[in-house]
Formats: structure tokens, sequence, C-alpha cells
């Protein structure tokens, strides 16, 4: 099968405190942690988590989209609300 290759960015959030980490095929969906290490392995995590779950249903993953289509704040843009991003 030819999955989409999704790609992964934290970033730190001075406002909470942490690292919160977003995915590029998946706009809905960050991870926050304490470590930037952290941050990463969570998001990855929670993609894959997601990605097992839509291919065990025969939907559809969604296409990753360039950095530049959603440029940081990636889930405050998305959801409508300043720093509150989707927690795992």
């Amino acid at each position: 099968m030819n999955e989409p290759r999704y790609q992964y960015r934290a970033s730190w959030s001075e406002e909470d405190g942490a690292w919160i980490g977003v995915c590029n095929g998946f706009l809905l969906v960050s991870h926050v942690a304490a470590t930037e290490a952290d941050c990463l392995r969570g998001i990855r995590a929670l993609v894959d988590d997601i990605v097992a779950d839509l291919l065990s249903n025969d939907e559809t993953l969604p296409q990753p989209l360039p950095w530049d289509d959603f440029d940081a704040p990636l889930v405050d843009t998305a959801v409508g609300l300043t720093n509150s991003p989707v927690r795992s």
C-alpha cells in the first residue's frame, strides 16, 4: 500500500509552557508534552493510532499538506481558538 508520508513538527508554546506537536496531514490533532522528544514521540504515536483506525475501517487516509499551507499556529487556526490544542 502506498501510504502518505507525514511530517511532524514540535513547537514551544510560551503561553502553555509546553511543547506542542502537530502533523501535516491531521489538522485537528496535536500532542502536548514537557520535552521536544516526548512531544514528537507522542504526536507520531497518536497519528499512528489514527491511521491504523482509519485503515481498519477502510477509510481514506488524509493527504499531507505542505507546511506552507498551514503555518503555526496550526491547531489554533483550524479550531478557531487561541492556544487550545486538542490534547491526547
